[in-house]
């Protein structure tokens, strides 16, 4: 990956090396990965936790160049965690999973409670064996003091990409509205140049709140970028469509909910086995006047919903939530995607 190629970066979706999110991002079409260079939080998937074979099944799925940091929930960590946030060597351990890799890029590790160096450090040996190096911060108030020396310490500022993230927004979007103009003022302080993604989530971890049989949910990302000055100032960046923070997964029944992804919300469906499932959930999404039938054509997850809707049928392996996730995050990629191209040509230009 070349600094050419972070200036092509116009929208940087975030997912974890969990089943669904690297399925739906599988079935991404290609001429929709070619213009991505996501970011993969690795950690477990299913019963494989080792960070080499699950580095193997990133590579497979997203089939592009992309950049990779670790999962840090509970319970979600690969093995040998520990061991690879050790500052030891500017995380010598880190480094070497991406020996001889041509496509995934580590992400330099921003751990709490590690001193400037070995972070500094890290963050110019990545940049001198990858050409490019991204940081992301989840706590972007508390860690500008490092950014801040990353940014002053590398290279060239043009090679770098800071990521910042803040989490689940939908409660507090004015405070984290604030917090990112603050942040991004002080980094540019610094180089007015520097490339800075405005990355969150307002994905509940439950719908059911917002409606019992269904809802629609606006994708309040999209505000706090806007709200931050847009494309003019930070690239877009989300956790496609998935709720960021760790959670524990409670024991229950669940409802079978199939979303639909607009642009600027998502929509959902809710029924319950003896009110028809999710046949039901796809009738009703494929009846209501926001459907798109050429969306349907060309993505994955629309697709699924119009064939569950005209045969009556539940697919193979979507009789339970997680291959409706990978639909999901399927769909909104595919309509971000096609929002970031939206910008209008004149924007790049300069007046006369």
């Amino acid at each position: 990956m070349t600094p050419e190629d972070l200036d092509q970066i116009q929208y940087l979706p975030s997912i974890r090396s969990r089943q669904a999110e690297l399925r739906g991002y599988g079935q991404l079409r290609e001429a929709t990965k070619t213009l991505l260079r996501p970011l993969i939080s690795l950690g477990k998937l299913g019963k494989v936790d080792q960070p080499e074979r699950l580095m193997e099944t990133v590579r497979e799925s997203i089939g592009q160049e992309g950049f990779v940091d670790l999962n840090t929930n509970p319970g979600q960590t690969c093995a040998g965690f520990e061991r690879l946030c050790d500052p030891t060597g500017n995380y010598a351990a880190w480094r070497a999973l991406f020996d001889g890799d041509p496509a995934l890029i580590p992400v330099a590790l921003l751990r709490d409670n590690v001193t400037e160096r070995p972070f500094v450090r890290q963050v110019l040996q990545i940049e001198r064996d990858h050409s490019v190096v991204a940081i992301r911060s989840k706590r972007p108030a508390q860690d500008l003091p490092m950014l801040q020396a990353a940014l002053s310490a590398v290279d060239d500022v043009n090679n770098l990409l800071i990521v910042l993230d803040f989490g689940y927004i939908r409660p507090s979007l004015a405070a984290k509205e604030q917090e990112a103009l603050r942040v991004i003022s002080a980094l540019r302080t610094i180089d007015e140049t520097t490339r800075i993604v405005v990355m969150a989530s307002s994905f509940p971890k439950a719908v059911s709140a917002f409606g019992d049989m269904r809802g629609s949910l606006e994708i309040t990302e999209r505000d706090l970028h806007a709200r931050v000055g847009g494309d003019d100032v930070a690239i877009y960046g989300d956790h496609a469509s998935i709720y960021p923070e760790p959670f524990e997964p409670q024991i229950s029944r669940f409802v079978p909910r199939i979303d639909y992804c607009l642009e600027e919300a998502w929509l959902y469906e809710r029924r319950r086995a003896d009110d028809g499932g999710y046949v039901a959930c796809a009738r009703s999404i494929v009846a209501s006047p926001d459907w798109e039938e050429t969306f349907a054509d060309i993505a994955w997850g629309a697709g699924m919903i119009r064939q569950t809707s005209q045969t009556g049928l539940v697919p193979a392996g979507f009789g339970s939530p997680s291959n409706w996730i990978a639909a999901r995050v399927n769909m909104h990629i595919e309509r971000q995607v096609d929002v970031a191209a939206q910008r209008p040509e004149d924007e790049f230009e300069d007046e006369d």
